[in-house]
Formats: structure tokens, C-alpha cells, sequence
């Protein structure tokens, strides 16, 4: 996914809700996200990428959204 992808899913999303991010399919847990980080420039990689830090784990996802994620 690129950023202008990702900007586009989350173009009409209530900009006040937060972000988790969901991880895991056979355990699922969500997390917060701690940061968003550039990719300092490194002779391993062509394209740009854009990193999000997970940060603390909130608990379980839960059965809504699992469902949703086809897991």
C-alpha cells in the first residue's frame, strides 16, 4: 500500500477516531501506533517507505473487526 493509497481509504473515515493497528490472524491483538517514521536513505532500498512504530498493545481485536479483516 502506498501513502496516497492509504490517504484515499482513509479520505472519508471520521478524522477524530483513532488508529489502531490490528496484528496477528491466529492471535489477534490490536495496538495503538506510537509513530510514523520516513525511511532514512539506504543503498538496500529503491523506493520511499513510510514505517508505522507499533506501539502498546490494547488488548484483543475484537470479533467485529476480525470479521471484517477476513480473519
Amino acid at each position: 500500500m502506498t501513502v496516497a493509497e492509504l490517504i484515499q481509504e482513509l479520505e472519508y473515515m471520521d478524522p477524530n477516531a483513532e488508529v489502531r493497528f490490528a496484528s496477528q490472524p491466529n492471535w489477534p491483538f490490536e495496538y495503538d501506533i506510537r509513530s510514523v517514521t520516513p525511511e532514512v536513505s539506504t543503498k538496500t532500498s529503491i523506493d520511499p517507505v513510510v514505517y508505522l512504530e507499533e506501539g502498546r498493545q490494547i488488548g484483543y481485536l475484537p470479533a467485529e473487526a476480525k470479521d471484517e479483516l477476513g480473519w
